[in-house]
């Protein structure tokens, strides 16, 4: 077991004045935005504004417990993060620490974050606790990881590739780096995702995709029958719905439970690709990562007058995105 020790823990610095409205980002639709969970604590953080896109990476960011969007960038490698209060903040923090070509992002209950690394024949997680730039625990090695679960009962699901082209999702037990249980799927897995009675589900690739249901200690496979072009982002809502990001139709579909069949699909033109999908508990916004260097935004649950706007806009390609719980 490859055990990095505990994050350091940063202290305030540098912080950012919350502005809406500038930076680089644009709506694309006059609609009101949803109420994301925090917007009481909206006030600025003591210290000094960073630029919106400063010629280096900011190289923290606060301990206060605001929640926070986290969003994965291939150039440079690393994570940048944005308050979560409002469309078009100022960056605030980034991490780069042990971040090498960041794919899919997650938070376990404890707001740490996962870092999913898809490097070829490099791959690894990554887990940094909230106000820390230095991971505190890796687990690999896998030679492409692409996005990771951890789950309330103390396991860590991972999907990835192997180096023969094959996908597959493999089970930690939280703090231990070594496989308990395996799964082969596709020619690559991406999204996992798991209901409120811990099933997992998986989206995987083979001829164009689909997902994959299992129990827990990934037994009882089960393929669901659904049929997605590239899918990548997956979430399960509280009402069992599965959400799904077609990559490279530039859609996203909800599914009810037991479908075949979205009820509802979004479209995102010219998105350059859409990647991951994110949410906080209240399930009142969903957002997605995108290829194209933006990231969207949408009240959920999706109808079909649903009007994505635009959230942040990006220095480089976005796999992975996170929103704090």
């Amino acid at each position: 077991m490859k055990n990095l020790g505990l994050g350091r823990a940063l202290t305030i610095g540098v912080a950012v004045a919350l502005l809406a409205g500038c930076g680089g980002s644009q709506q694309i639709a006059q609609t009101a935005f949803p109420q994301t969970q925090g917007d009481g604590a909206s006030s600025p953080l003591p210290g000094t504004a960073i630029p919106y896109r400063a010629s280096t990476d900011p190289p923290r960011y606060p301990q206060s417990g605001e929640p926070l969007l986290y969003v994965a960038e291939d150039s440079p490698n690393a994570i940048a993060i944005f308050p979560l209060t409002k469309p078009n903040h100022r960056q605030i923090g980034s991490i780069s620490d042990g971040v090498d070509d960041p794919w899919g992002l997650s938070l376990d209950s404890n707001q740490s974050l996962y870092v999913a690394n898809a490097a070829y024949g490099n791959g690894s997680v990554n887990v940094y606790p909230y106000g820390s730039t230095t991971p505190s625990m890796r687990y690999s090695p896998m030679y492409r990881a692409f996005y990771a679960l951890a789950d309330s009962t103390g396991h860590v699901f991972v999907s990835g590739e192997n180096d023969h082209g094959q996908g597959h999702v493999l089970e930690f037990k939280v703090g231990r780096n070594r496989v308990i249980a395996q799964q082969q799927l596709g020619s690559e897995t991406d999204g996992i995702a798991e209901d409120g009675q811990g099933n997992l589900y998986v989206a995987y690739r083979q001829t164009s995709g689909s997902i994959a249901e299992f129990g827990p200690g990934l037994k009882n496979k089960r393929h669901l029958g659904i049929r997605v072009d590239q899918p990548q982002g997956l979430l399960v809502d509280h009402a069992g719905n599965i959400i799904v990001a077609e990559s490279a139709a530039d859609r996203i579909d909800v599914f009810p439970p037991g479908a075949q069949t979205p009820s509802v699909t979004v479209t995102i033109s010219g998105s350059g690709n859409l990647a991951q999908l994110a949410m906080q508990n209240s399930e009142t916004t969903l957002w997605v990562s995108t290829l194209g260097k933006h990231v969207y935004a949408m009240p959920y649950p999706l109808t079909a007058s649903t009007v994505p706007i635009e959230y942040e806009r990006i220095k480089g390609a976005q796999n992975g995105i996170a929103a704090s719980p």
